[in-house]
């Protein structure tokens, strides 16, 4: 049999940088290249050392880059006694100051958005000769063309709206052949989907949004890859990921990683089990690749100048692996965002990987709020025990569970579940109370795309993933192409947001509430910082309601007028107030 000539088809990570914490690991992948050995000839880049995986056609070279060492190309040689190969890898300067960036903070407004179901800027890559699945804009769960473009004609658009940052669901290439929209079955962790953009466009995106004052996180999954991954041809080592004689799937029981009754074989199912047929479930345990995820998000960090990652499906993963991911990502970026998609109803279940048993836990986002923000504003007529704006308090109280709750990420919606608006049964005057509330309550909050301009599905009766990740149409990034009731409730935003940008007193300040009387279904609470409090008043009942300014003393302390933050209204302590049904209205104070 003839030997295969020896050719390099891969390098991963493709590039790298000097002064860089996270030591490198090359994965080199080529015909027969596990059967060699690689060196550096000119000894400025040293190799550590030389592992050979189950696949023949692998090597992983640990390699140490001295200090001092500078950019450019350097050439490597590899050969196996017989044959010689040369391979060249490129080393770049890092950007002064780059370990230090900063992540989000509750300063911060997230965006949420579906690449592929917002804004088509170019057409012409909405289908590509090198991707399975093409466009079809007719399929609710098929391509519909938005992209990198899309978004970059946009940040005028999102910073007129008050946002800060910007979360895309994943844009590395996943190549199934359907449902590939979403991305989250990655075929490339290296690669912008071409459908999208390049690597290229996806840097430009950054940089502009950056001059804007508008950072990105990237979402990361590490957790599994797509099927059509290239590597799924070739594995590098038996354990890459988790094989069964058949198909198996998790039992999503993420609570066997705190559960103490929980049993071995459950715990195994969770973190061992497929998410999908198409997701392939990756071993975080295998050393390779537990480093060849860290760099492969280090390498993003660092090229495309990020805030922070999204972490999806954080828990799926085996507990003691992810956390030395996360802290891996702390050591090179102390301040940067690592955002953990850990899905549970109940406070204690986040606060566990949110506090968590290691040093370097994660931004973990506050799903049970979620839950409970379209029941208590759906509650409106004779709310029973525990129902309507009680339901918000009863949560807030719960915050001693959390470390930090001033970091939780909070939202009503995102794209796995359907639209606030749609929950809320489309009456816009419940969404700009649920948004004034995750503008004013402690965390950072998140918007999800469209909602500020009442994007809905097609069919109400309709809901589902594909049918509730609709398109948005181009038309509403400007007044003028927003119809009267999408401009109502995009202004009231924008200016919410914009407000909320100027106010240190409601991004840090104490929360101090006040429990809903039945009677009134109205919570109540301030946001304090030094002498100047903001109080918010949400009235979801159907009858307007008095302001009992002498149950608030406390909350206002010394102050004796205030200021109305969407109409500029001056009002005075203890004369008589009214806050409408269905409305929500907040003020500042000085002088407390």
């Amino acid at each position: 049999m003839k030997t295969p000539k020896p050719l390099v088809h891969r390098i991963e990570p493709p590039c790298w940088w000097t002064g860089m914490e996270t030591p490198l690991q090359l994965m080199i992948y080529g015909p027969s290249l596990g059967e060699g050995s690689v060196s550096c000839p000119d000894g400025s880049i040293i190799i550590d050392a030389i592992h050979k995986a189950d696949s023949p056609n692998y090597l992983f070279l640990d390699i140490t880059i001295p200090p001092g060492v500078r950019a450019g190309d350097y050439t490597f040689q590899w050969t196996n006694g017989r044959q010689k190969l040369s391979f060249v890898y490129t080393l770049h300067e890092r950007i002064p100051g780059s370990a230090r960036r900063s992540g989000l903070s509750s300063s911060d407004v997230l965006y949420l958005l579906m690449p592929d179901r917002f804004i088509n800027g170019d057409p012409e890559n909405d289908s590509t000769p090198c991707t399975v699945e093409k466009a079809n804009p007719q399929d609710d769960y098929g391509r519909k063309g938005g992209d990198l473009e899309g978004i970059r004609m946009s940040l005028d658009y999102l910073s007129e709206l008050g946002v800060t940052s910007v979360w895309p669901t994943p844009v590395t290439l996943d190549n199934e052949p359907a449902a590939s929209y979403h991305g989250y079955a990655c075929a490339d962790y290296y690669k912008i989907d071409p459908r999208f953009g390049t690597n290229e466009s996806y840097r430009e995106l950054t940089r502009e949004a950056a001059a804007r004052g508008i950072s990105f996180l990237q979402d990361i999954v590490p957790n599994h890859c797509g099927t059509a991954h290239w590597w799924m041809k070739d594995l590098p080592f038996k354990d890459w990921i988790h094989v069964f004689d058949a198909y198996t799937q998790s039992n999503y029981a993420m609570t066997t990683h705190m559960d103490p009754h929980a049993s071995s074989v459950d715990r195994a199912l969770c973190v061992q089990g497929w998410f999908d047929h198409s997701m392939p479930d990756m071993n975080l345990n295998n050393p390779f690749l537990l480093q060849y995820f860290v760099q492969a998000t280090v390498w993003w960090m660092e090229y495309a100048s990020l805030a922070g990652v999204r972490i999806d499906t954080y828990p799926y993963s085996d507990e003691k692996a992810i956390s030395s991911y996360t802290a891996a990502l702390r050591k090179e970026y102390p301040n940067a965002t690592v955002l953990a998609e850990c899905w549970f109803n109940h406070p204690h279940q986040v606060a566990y990987w949110e506090r968590g048993p290691w040093p370097s836990g994660p931004t973990v986002m506050d799903f049970p709020l979620m839950g409970e923000i379209s029941n208590a504003f759906r509650e409106d007529t004779n709310p029973g025990w525990g129902q309507g704006m009680v339901r918000l308090y009863n949560m807030i109280a719960n915050d001693f569970v959390y470390k930090n709750p001033n970091e939780l990420l909070v939202f009503g919606e995102n794209h796995d579940v359907n639209r606030l608006y749609e929950r809320l049964g489309r009456n816009p005057e419940k969404l700009k109370m649920a948004y004034t509330f995750l503008a004013t309550t402690r965390g950072i909050p998140q918007i999800y795309y469209g909602t500020e301009v009442l994007l809905a599905a097609r069919d109400s009766r309709k809901l589902g993933h594909g049918e509730e990740r609709t398109p948005m149409p181009a038309r509403v990034l400007t007044a003028s192409g927003r119809d009267p009731l999408e401009e109502n409730v995009f202004s009231y935003i924008s200016r919410l947001l914009t407000w909320r940008k100027t106010s240190p007193t409601v991004q840090t300040g104490r929360l101090l509430h006040y429990l809903p009387r039945y009677d009134e279904n109205m919570y109540v609470y301030f946001r304090i910082l030094d002498n100047e409090c903001v109080m918010v008043m949400i009235n979801n009942g159907n009858q307007s309601v008095p302001v009992d300014w002498q149950r608030y003393a406390e909350g206002l302390g010394k102050a004796s007028v205030g200021t109305e933050v969407m109409s500029g209204r001056e009002i005075t302590v203890g004369q008589p107030l009214e806050i409408p049904a269905q409305t929500a209205i907040f003020f500042t104070f000085a002088g407390i």
